[in-house]
């Protein structure tokens, strides 16, 4: 297998803020340079890649065009078969109004992270005013945004309806959202999320647990898993995901995989901390050609 000393890591043009924000890419390659290997950044799909690997890093739930063909013509690609991670692609649990589901259900963005960014790139740039912000923070209210379903590009939350009968019909129309079989785990009170990230043949299991059936960082507290369900890793072999996140859930003894993030983020800043935590991940980057130095 051919040496790695040189990675790029290739974001999108319009994703200037990348390095300043906390996607764990950073931790990973902070150990990479203290292997002595080379990394760069690159904006935008270059027609040459001068670099050993290139893993591309561009948060949006399709990869478009260029993107694609600049990941397909580089000799070694992290992530190479991943192009759509659209819930509705690898969802079991999508529910049309004639569905014969009569538990509870959720209403989801198709696109990940909330749709948020997703939305924003298929906008022009435009520059932030306070009145952009003032009316994003209003659509972007709970209150205001389970009230325009209809019309949301993006949420800030997902919403839990008792049964299909009780969800907009509007929700329907939206090519934003979709429905799905709301099927939570719980533990006692509260409820539950697993999370496997992977890079390569590393991995980690993390579970999140919480009050809130909208389980986040900013409101459970975090866990470690030491066994993963060979569905979810067959599952995670299938979509081609050599680094990532996948969220799931075990519902009745079943694992039901809820959400693929091949741009995953760590809670808080990336500190020294963090950097040490994932070495061992890190250490999947031998999956894709040796390395010399290894820390």
């Amino acid at each position: 297998m051919d040496a790695i000393r040189t990675i790029a890591i290739m974001l999108h043009k319009r994703q200037r803020r990348a390095p300043a924000t906390n996607y764990r890419i950073w931790a990973l390659a902070e150990n990479w340079k203290r292997w002595g290997l080379k990394v760069e950044l690159i904006w935008g799909p270059a027609r040459e890649i001068d670099a050993d690997l290139l893993i591309p890093h561009v948060d949006v739930s399709v990869i478009p065009d260029r993107y694609w063909e600049a990941m397909q013509r580089h000799p070694r690609v992290v992530n190479r078969r991943v192009r759509d991670i659209r819930k509705t692609v690898y969802s079991k649990g999508v529910l049309i109004p004639s569905s014969d589901w009569k538990g509870p259900v959720i209403v989801k963005t198709v696109f990940n992270s909330g749709g948020g960014w997703d939305a924003a790139l298929a906008r022009p740039p435009a520059r932030p005013t306070r009145w952009r912000r003032m009316k994003r923070r209003l659509l972007e209210s709970p209150w205001v945004e389970r009230r325009r379903l209809g019309h949301a590009a993006s949420l800030r939350r997902y919403y839990i309806f008792r049964s299909l009968d009780h969800v907009p019909r509007k929700v329907f129309d939206n090519p934003a959202l979709f429905v799905e079989r709301f099927v939570p785990e719980r533990h006692g009170a509260e409820y539950v999320m697993r999370m496997l990230i992977v890079f390569g043949d590393q991995w980690s299991g993390r579970m999140l647990v919480g009050a809130d059936p909208f389980v986040k960082d900013r409101n459970s507290r975090l866990l470690d898993l030491h066994e993963v369900p060979a569905e979810v890793a067959a599952q995670r072999i299938e979509l081609g995901v050599d680094y990532g996140k996948l969220d799931y859930v075990m519902h009745d003894g079943v694992p039901v995989l809820l959400d693929v993030n091949i741009t995953p983020t760590l809670s808080g800043p990336i500190t020294e901390e963090k950097i040490n935590q994932s070495a061992e991940l890190a250490r999947g980057l031998r999956c894709f050609g040796s390395v010399s130095a290894q820390g």
